[in-house]
C-alpha cells in the first residue's frame, strides 16, 4: 500500500500546552475512527507534529478479498456498495435455469394476470470493492417508477393471500441455492454453478444466507414471484432491497428497476351439474343434475330431496365478485297449483323443520355452501341445515372480496312434498347473476 497515515497523535506547538490526542486518521481508502492502540513504544516528532506513542491494533474492522472475510484491527474500510444493472422476466418457474422469456431483457411484460407464477432474473453490480458475506436482497414494488410512494415488500409464500398483489412463488428450486447459468448480457461467468456470476436462487425475502458476493463483481440473482391481486392494466415496479445494509438497491448509471403491467380484468363463470350420491355441506344428493337443469324426478310423499350444482368462478376483478340469484316464477304445476316455498329467506334463512313446518303441504328452498357473504348477515348459511325460499328479487349466494381462481360455492336445492300436496309435474326457473367487484 502506497498511501501514508497521516499523523496518529498531535501535540499543539506551544509549548506547555496539554497533548491532543488524533482520534481520526484517514487515507483515500480507509479511516481510523476513534481507534485504541496498545503495545506502545516509540518517539517522533517534526516542526508540526510530535508522535508520542503508537502500537499494535486492537478493535474490530473489517478486510476483504476475492476468497476470504476478515474481522480485526481499527482500520475502516467502505462499505458494500451493490446497484442492480440487467434484467429480465422469464414465464417457465418449473425449469432451474428458465427458457421462456415473457419479453427481451430489460423490457416489461405484459398481460401478467392473477395466478401467474413468473421468474425475475437481475444481475448486480458491486460498485465498491468490497465483497461481502450472507448476501440476502429481498423485494420491493410499487406503481410509482421512482419509489417516492406506495412502497410494498412482496409477501411471503405462507402469508399469500388473493389480495396480496404480489408474492414469493415456488419454483422447482430451493431458496438459497446456486443458479447453475447466468442468463443476462452482463453477469459474470457462471457455468454449472461455477464462478463469480452465479448468484442465488430466491423464494423468500425473510430467510438468511451464507452466500459471499465477491468484490467488483457482476451477480445474478433470481426471484420467484406470483401475482395474487394485483390491480389489473397496472404497471409495477420491483427494485432489491439489501438486508444486512438496510437500504434499498439503486440501479447503476443507464438502467431501470425491473417493471411489467397486469392483464385486463376477467372474468368465468361456469354451473356444473352434479351426480347423485354427491355429499356436500352433509347433504347427499338423490339426483344428478346438469348445468341447466335440476330434475327431482317424481316424488315419493314425505320424503325429502336434495339435488346440487356447482357454482365456479374465476376474476382478476380487485375486490373480487358477487353472485346473485332469483327465481321467475314460483315452482308452479300446469295446473297452476304450486309448492310453496319455505318460510327462510336469504337474509334470515331457517332450519328445515322451522322453515317447513309439519302443516305445509310440501316445501322447497336451497341452501348455499358459502359460508360468509359480503351483505347483512355475512355467516347466515355457514349452519349446514339453513334453508331460504328463491324469490324474484336477486339476492346473493356466494361471494369473495379478493380476486380468485376457481373458487367453488355449491348450492343444495331440496324439496318435499306431502299428502295434502296436488298431484302434478311442477317446474319453475333460476337466474344467477355474476357480478365482478372493481
Amino acid at each position: 500500500m502506497s498511501e501514508r497515515l497521516t499523523a496518529l497523535v498531535l501535540v499543539l506547538g506551544i509549548l506547555g500546552a496539554p497533548i491532543a490526542y488524533a482520534q481520526n486518521t484517514a487515507s483515500s481508502n480507509f479511516q481510523i475512527k476513534n481507534s485504541a492502540l496498545d503495545d506502545f513504544g516509540g518517539f517522533s516528532s517534526s516542526t508540526t507534529f510530535t508522535s508520542v506513542e503508537s502500537g499494535g491494533e486492537i478493535t474490530n474492522s473489517e478486510a476483504t478479498s476475492t476468497s476470504f472475510l476478515l474481522n480485526a484491527g481499527p482500520l475502516f474500510y467502505e462499505t458494500f456498495v451493490p446497484k442492480s444493472q440487467n434484467w429480465r422476466w422469464y414465464d417457465d418457474e418449473n425449469n432451474e435455469t428458465p427458457t421462456t422469456a415473457l419479453a427481451a431483457e430489460n423490457v416489461a411484460p405484459a398481460n401478467i394476470d392473477n395466478g401467474d407464477t413468473i421468474k425475475l432474473r437481475i444481475a448486480v453490480d458491486e460498485t465498491a470493492d468490497i465483497g461481502s458475506a450472507g448476501v440476502k436482497f429481498r423485494l420491493q414494488y410499487s406503481t410509482s417508477s421512482n419509489f417516492s410512494e406506495s412502497i410494498n415488500w412482496v409477501d411471503e409464500a405462507a402469508s399469500c393471500t388473493g389480495s396480496s398483489k404480489w408474492c414469493y412463488g415456488d419454483g422447482v428450486d430451493d431458496d438459497g441455492d446456486l443458479i447453475t447459468t447466468a442468463l443476462l448480457t452482463d453477469s459474470a461467468y457462471c457455468i454449472a454453478s461455477s464462478g463469480a456470476g452465479c448468484g442465488t436462487h430466491n423464494e423468500s425475502g425473510t430467510s438468511t444466507s451464507s452466500f459471499t458476493h465477491q468484490l467488483g463483481t457482476t451477480t445474478e440473482y433470481e426471484f420467484t414471484l406470483e401475482q395474487s391481486g394485483a390491480v389489473p392494466n397496472t404497471v409495477y415496479f420491483f427494485r432489491l432491497f439489501h438486508t444486512a445494509g438496510s437500504s434499498s438497491v439503486p440501479y447503476a448509471d443507464g438502467e431501470s428497476y425491473p417493471s411489467l403491467s397486469t392483464g385486463g380484468a376477467t372474468l368465468t363463470f361456469t354451473i356444473n351439474g352434479l351426480e347423485s350420491g354427491t355429499t356436500t355441506d352433509t347433504y347427499t344428493t338423490d339426483v344428478e343434475t346438469t348445468p341447466t337443469s335440476v330434475p327431482f324426478g317424481t316424488l315419493v310423499m314425505s320424503t325429502p330431496v336434495h339435488a346440487a350444482q356447482r357454482l365456479v368462478v374465476s376474476t382478476s376483478a380487485q375486490s373480487g365478485y358477487k353472485i346473485l340469484a332469483f327465481e321467475r316464477q314460483a315452482l308452479m304445476s300446469n295446473q297452476a297449483a304450486t309448492i310453496d316455498p319455505v318460510t327462510g329467506t336469504n337474509p334470515v334463512p331457517a332450519s328445515w323443520n322451522d322453515g317447513c313446518p309439519g302443516s305445509s303441504s310440501g316445501c322447497y328452498g336451497y341452501h348455499s355452501g358459502e359460508d360468509v357473504l359480503g351483505t347483512g348477515d355475512t355467516t347466515r348459511f355457514s349452519p349446514n341445515d339453513s334453508f331460504a325460499q328463491f324469490s324474484q328479487t336477486p339476492y346473493e349466494v356466494a361471494y369473495s372480496a379478493t380476486p380468485v381462481t376457481d373458487k367453488v360455492t355449491d348450492m343444495v336445492y331440496k324439496v318435499e312434498a306431502r299428502n295434502l300436496q296436488e298431484a302434478g309435474s311442477y317446474e319453475s326457473s333460476l337466474v344467477y347473476i355474476v357480478v365482478p367487484v372493481f
